[in-house]
Parts: C-alpha cells; structure tokens; sequence
C-alpha cells in the first residue's frame, strides 16, 4: 500500500518512519510522499519528498492512501475543519499502525489513524478516525476515542474514558479510569486528570485545574 502523508517534520515523518518499520517487515506498504503547503514540490523530507499542496490530492493515483496527523493543541478546530474541507472519500484514509505497538484484536481503528511505535491499545477500544496515539502512551481497556484526537507520547489513557472529538492529551498525562475528556479540550503535559474535562476546555496540574474555557 502506497501512502502519502499530509503535513511534514514531526508527526508526519514520524508517521513515515512507522511505514517503513511495517515495510521492513515484510508488509507491502511505502511512502509515496507528502502533501504539504508550506514547502515546495520535490522538497525532501524522511522517506520520500513533496508532491503536491493539500488541495491537489486528486491529481494523485487513486491506489495511494492518505493519513493526516496534524494534530496541534489549541489548533484543533481549524485542523479538522481543513481536513474535513478537503474532501478526501473514507476509503482513501488509510491506518498506520507500528508494529512496535501493542494493540488488542478487540479493539477497532478508525481510517486516518496512526499509531507510533511501543503504544498500547487494550481490549475493547475504539480509536476514530484521524486518531493519533504517538509513541509508549497506553491506551487501556474499553476506551472511546473520538474523531481526531491526540494521544501524547508516554501519556496513560485509563480503563472507560471518552475522549471526544478533537481532544488533546498531552505527552506524559494520565487520565484517571472512567474520565471524561470533551470536544477540543486540551489536556496539558504532565497532567493527572481526576474529573471530567469540558468541551474546549484547558486543564493542567496534578491534580490537573481548569485554566480556561473557550469556545
């Protein structure tokens, strides 16, 4: 499978690099490239170079899959709106799942999802599409993960929590069992969560404490 990336350094290298992991071993999957609209066509980046601007997915092969890991706390909203504006059919987004990490054969992955290396989704777990869950965070046991959201590196996303779309967990939070994160809140570095998070809230602290909620 051929896979073309939205975006470039940072996740989207990290996404390439997992494509070449499942590559090495063995599975018929490669980079085609990138779509990026900050650099030139024929700039290189890991793996592979850019081809086109986000608009101009169209002009690609139809057997090339897409992933956009563009998360970025605080820019949610915008985010999903630009790659919902795009167009892309859900049959196009593929998932990259590294074959470092751990995943359950209960749990369920949405297309656009892309996994890094050493994570952990335990059983029973629905991860939406576009989700991210970037490198050791664990995802426990009959979790919910909506539409685009992030899970940090080395964050702990505890047994039935709901995450819902948009949500930012940032790298090294922990969310206690049964936690309720909301619509485009953001969980800040570091965080241990203990209540249930608002839509577009901003939490932060052990234990984390509410710094603002906006709309």
């Amino acid at each position: 499978m051929k896979i073309a990336i939205f975006g470039g350094r940072g996740s989207g290298e990290d996404a390439a690099q997992s494509v070449a992991r499942i590559a090495a071993g063995g599975t018929a999957f490669e980079v085609a490239g990138y779509l990026n609209d900050m650099l030139a066509p024929g700039t290189p980046l890991l793996g592979g170079r850019v081809l086109c601007r986000f608009e101009e997915w169209m002009t690609l092969k139809e057997d090339i899959r897409f992933v956009a890991p563009l998360h970025k706390a605080g820019h949610m909203q915008a985010r999903v709106a630009r790659i919902e504006g795009l167009g892309v059919p859900r049959e196009r987004w593929a998932a990259v799942l590294d074959p470092n990490a751990a995943i359950a054969s209960s749990a369920k992955i949405g297309g656009g999802a892309v996994l890094g290396p050493f994570a952990v989704v335990g059983p029973g777990t629905t991860l939406g599409m576009h989700t991210v869950v970037r490198a050791q965070a664990q995802v426990s046991h009959d979790v919910t993960l909506g539409d685009f959201v992030f899970v940090g590196g080395g964050s702990v996303v505890s047994g039935y929590c709901k995450l819902h779309a948009g949500a930012y967990v940032g790298p090294g939070a922990v969310l206690r069992d049964s936690i309720t994160v909301g619509r485009f809140a953001v969980v800040g570095v570091g965080a241990v969560v203990v209540a249930d998070v608002p839509d577009f809230a901003v939490v932060a602290g052990n234990p984390a404490r509410l710094l603002s909620q906006d709309k």
